[in-house]
């Protein structure tokens, strides 16, 4: 596999690497994603019918409602959370979920912000590595 280093604005830190969900849709975690399973339910999305459960959820921007912390935090409780997530700019309330679920469930979901230019090279990719302590992400091809 080809690796390529991004580097990336971190908004929550953490360690992974998993398979890369790609959208070019803004996402609604309130109805969008089925919280029992991580099923993608909003059939406006180019990612309907897929699951972002343990992969890297990468969306360039939330929409919608102040309960997607609480669906990505009961998706971490029944374990069909995304692994991380990638935006060019997280919402404050989506970033409420990954924050909250490192307190109560010790549970990282690593989020980070990327650049236009950069977002648009994760298409293609088919995984994302993420570090605790490092301002780049690497991407797998």
């Amino acid at each position: 596999m080809e690796k390529v280093s991004i580097k990336c604005k971190v908004a929550v830190s953490g360690n992974v690497r998993a398979k890369l969900l790609y959208s070019k849709d803004s996402f609604c975690f309130w109805g969008g994603a089925d919280p029992q399973s991580g099923l993608i339910r909003d059939n406006r999305s180019d990612c309907y019918e897929k699951n972002m459960a343990g992969q890297v959820f990468a969306f360039p921007f939330g929409k919608g409602s102040s309960g997607a912390g609480l669906v990505i935090l009961e998706q971490v409780r029944l374990d069909c959370a995304p692994a991380a997530i990638i935006n060019l700019r997280s919402d404050p309330v989506i970033l409420t979920g990954p924050l909250i679920a490192k307190h109560f469930y010790n549970k990282s979901i690593p989020v980070v912000n990327l650049s236009e230019e950069d977002y648009e090279k994760l298409e293609g990719a088919k995984e994302i590595e993420f570090f605790e302590d490092k301002d780049y992400i690497d991407v797998y091809y």
